[in-house]
């Protein structure tokens, strides 16, 4: 929990800044109603981390698609500082799985990450400055020149990144970001991630299938499963502020916790 979210609850105030309710999705009707996700709560603190866990196929993306206001679930509400979602919405900002068709590859990188701007009627002075500060925050100052395919897929992935940040929404939604590049690649953008969320105090929600990289990341970990899906558990990791690639993981917390997704996960 943030200090900003301790002083908050110590006021009385409410912390949630995402509340799903009763969430429910499906495709086709009928005979033929696929059922994805049934009956899904949820709730994010401001500031907090939230890591969702589950086997493949399971609906993480159709989630995290309701959830940034991609797709209209058919049953439930989604709630964002208090304002319904019922479609894309400015408060919300997603870092997709795929970099590379994320980016425009006609664009330098700076006019990517500005290029969210230009719909909200920034000038381009201010588009630019805004890119360059946050291309800086991930590493990447003095690249905004370079275009995307000039770039390592870890890079990329960077740009996307900091355009998200750039859009200046409450919550970042993250699908399964570090997917597609090599471990160590993965462990530096991990690594990334959480120090935006201190330096920023950036709220994140990321799904994924990776236990490791859920536990890693998280305050919480909200673990969905059978099927159609909802959520099974929910693990507060306890590791703060600071991690490491190898003491935490280290942690006899993270092997008990590892071992208490796995357990919920092979009930599928």
């Amino acid at each position: 929990m943030t200090a900003q979210v301790q002083a908050n609850v110590q006021h009385g105030q409410d912390t949630k800044l995402m509340k799903v309710r009763g969430m429910s999705m499906s495709y086709g009707s009928g005979a033929a109603e696929n059922k994805i996700i049934e009956d899904l709560n949820l709730d994010v603190n401001t500031g907090e981390f939230i890591s969702i866990v589950g086997p493949s196929g399971v609906g993480k993306t159709t989630l995290l698609r309701c959830l940034s206001g991609l797709l209209r679930p058919k049953a439930g509400t989604i709630e964002v500082g208090g304002t319904m979602i019922t479609g894309p919405h400015p408060d919300l900002a997603v870092v997709f799985q795929d970099y590379s068709r994320s980016l425009m590859p006609w664009m330098t990188t700076r006019d990517n990450v500005a290029f969210p701007l230009q719909g909200r009627g920034v000038n381009k002075v201010d588009r630019m400055r805004v890119a360059d500060e946050n291309l800086a925050a991930v590493g990447l100052a003095g690249q905004g020149d370079k275009y995307p395919w000039e770039m390592s897929g870890g890079m990329q992935q960077r740009v996307a990144i900091a355009r998200a940040l750039a859009y200046n929404a409450k919550v970042l939604l993250m699908d399964e970001p570090f997917a597609s590049v090599d471990a160590q690649t993965r462990f530096d953008l991990e690594d990334l991630v959480i120090k935006l969320k201190q330096d920023l105090g950036v709220t994140i929600l990321l799904v994924t299938h990776d236990i490791d990289e859920a536990l890693y990341l998280a305050d919480k970990v909200v673990v969905i499963a059978e099927k159609p899906a909802t959520v099974v558990d929910e693990i507060v990791t306890g590791f703060g502020d600071v991690r490491d690639q190898v003491d935490t993981k280290a942690d006899p917390r993270f092997a008990e916790a590892r071992a208490r997704i796995l357990h919920r996960l092979r009930k599928d």
